[in-house]
């Protein structure tokens, strides 16, 4: 499995001109699409979490890991190959009245290569409408990020509103929050279920979430 290797160390190195070599050379060596999708893309960012858990990487490394993935998944796509993932369901938002999406975006794909279920609703998202896709998509994890200090009351009423649905009383879904403005704190002041500084944490956070533990 040296070629799946490759794959795994280009995210770990910021190998951005090295992926898809790497990743052609797994194809011509018989490795299937879900291999290098799993034990060599995923494998790689599991890595780069670790990493950062351990103070070796800080965010502007995994940010560059992050585009590696990306270019890797995005070339793997053309090759016929998609990703099915089956961890739990987030949906991501960035609140009414913000148009940052950097950073929900290097959220999305910290979560997809952990193999969660994601549903990206994109920027400017009323607190209604999170709540109403969040329903009919049975989501497990709503996740909000804002940049602004003037938005940050569009999280606490998604979380107003989750409270109104009867049909919400087991807890579910959970919802998360983050961004530049943003601390545990202010989690704590609207009741949400918690905080994540970044995408690396975001990812932490939601596996703790989903098995029940305290964070």
């Amino acid at each position: 499995m040296t070629e799946i290797k490759r794959v795994s160390d280009c995210i770990v190195n910021m190998d951005e001109d090295g992926i898809i070599e790497a990743i052609d050379n797994a194809i011509k060596n018989g490795i299937s699409i879900d291999d290098i999708y799993e034990k060599g893309l995923s494998d790689g960012m599991l890595k780069v979490t670790e990493l950062f858990e351990n103070k070796e990487y800080y965010i502007p490394e995994v940010i560059v890991c992050a585009d590696t993935l990306k270019k890797g998944i995005e070339y793997l796509r053309t090759k016929g190959g998609e990703k099915h993932s089956h961890g739990p369901k987030v949906m991501i938002a960035v609140v009414e009245g913000d148009h940052h999406e950097i950073g929900k975006n290097i959220v999305k794909i910290m979560l997809e290569s952990a193999n969660f279920q994601v549903i990206d609703l994109g920027l400017n998202v009323r607190a209604k409408e999170i709540v109403k896709k969040a329903i009919e998509e049975d989501v497990d994890v709503i996740g909000l990020s804002t940049m602004m200090t003037t938005t940050m009351g569009a999280m606490k009423e998604v979380v107003d509103l989750l409270n109104k649905e009867e049909c919400l009383k087991k807890r579910l879904p959970k919802v998360i929050i983050g961004g530049g403005c943003i601390s545990q704190k202010y989690a704590d002041e609207i009741d949400c279920d918690g905080y994540a500084r970044n995408a690396v944490e975001g990812v932490t956070l939601i596996r703790k979430l989903m098995r029940g533990d305290n964070y």
